[in-house]
């Protein structure tokens, strides 16, 4: 008699069998948590976590997913309920309807549906007390968040927030892992730093050299073009200042990181002022070449 396993027991009869503890299937890729969830049929692996699975285990996607309901990767018909559930805040039950329904839970609205409903739960499981469940949720949010092409870095700074709060209540050495994951979140979402290299600029056409300066010290440049950009505002404002020595130092800090409009030209203007003309000319003659 052929015994049918489900997809969570072929993926734990394949890992004993392969000889490896669940944290070493797992590696970086997902929590041993969210593994344990797969191997007992109570969470879905999306097609990306599958993958990594079976590379891992050295078998192909197929002998997991052979009597199993995966999307094709079209959108299904069933999400109205799911949507109406997710809608009225009824986050547990839109995830039970979803973790019924495969072939809606494995495509990327179905992975955006479980995401936020799993924050949705996460908070109120926190607000009721059930520190336990609140973490678990959240766990799952962190999952799914991370898979499809809806990743939010919204919903990954309000779980990781979840998860600090957990922390504290429940296991205190997992806080500065979960601190970190929210700081990084929060950076990938904020503007400010945007926002205050635009203050910057409009304060040196202003002639507000000493607020620029003060501007320029609370950025937080993340990537080389904002890294650039900073810069490039800096040595323009030391220009400003008539610090043309100074300033060159900067702009020629932007232009070693990356394209930033009109360092060129401000570098060209530094030399002139400092009477190194064959400096002036070979920026003069680089930015009428690129022009």
């Amino acid at each position: 008699m052929e015994i049918i396993m489900t997809l969570g027991q072929r993926i734990r009869s394949a890992r004993i069998e392969k000889g490896l503890t669940q944290r070493q299937l797992v590696g970086d890729h997902i929590t041993r948590n969210m593994l344990s969830k797969i191997e007992n049929d109570s969470a879905t692996p999306s097609v990306r976590t599958l993958e990594y699975i079976a590379r891992r285990l050295e078998l192909p996607v197929s002998y997991f997913i052979a009597d199993s309901i995966y999307s094709d990767g079209s959108s299904p018909d069933g999400l109205d309920e799911m949507r109406k559930a997710y809608k009225e805040g009824r986050y547990a039950e839109c995830l039970r309807l979803l973790e019924q329904h495969k072939e809606v839970s494995t495509t990327d609205e179905g992975y955006l549906l479980m995401a936020r409903s799993a924050l949705g739960a996460a908070h109120a499981a926190f607000r009721e007390g059930d520190v336990a469940a609140a973490k678990e949720y959240a766990d799952s949010a962190d999952y799914y968040n991370k898979q499809g092409m809806y990743y939010s870095a919204a919903v990954d700074a309000e779980m990781s927030l979840i998860l600090c709060e957990c922390a504290l209540k429940l296991d205190i050495s997992e806080f500065e892992e979960n601190a970190a994951e929210f700081e990084r979140a929060v950076r990938e979402i904020s503007f400010i730093d945007r926002y205050k290299l635009d203050r910057a600029e409009y304060l040196i056409r202003m002639n507000e050299t000493e607020l620029t300066r003060k501007t320029l010290s609370e950025v937080k440049a993340s990537d080389d073009a904002m890294k650039a950009r900073y810069y490039y505002l800096s040595g323009a404002c030391k220009m400003a200042e008539g610090q043309f020595e100074e300033a060159v130092e900067d702009l020629k800090r932007a232009e070693a990181i990356g394209e930033t409009a009109g360092t060129d030209r401000a570098l060209e203007r530094c030399y002139m002022e400092l009477e190194d003309y064959k400096m002036a000319y070979f920026y003069a003659a680089k930015r009428r070449d690129e022009e």
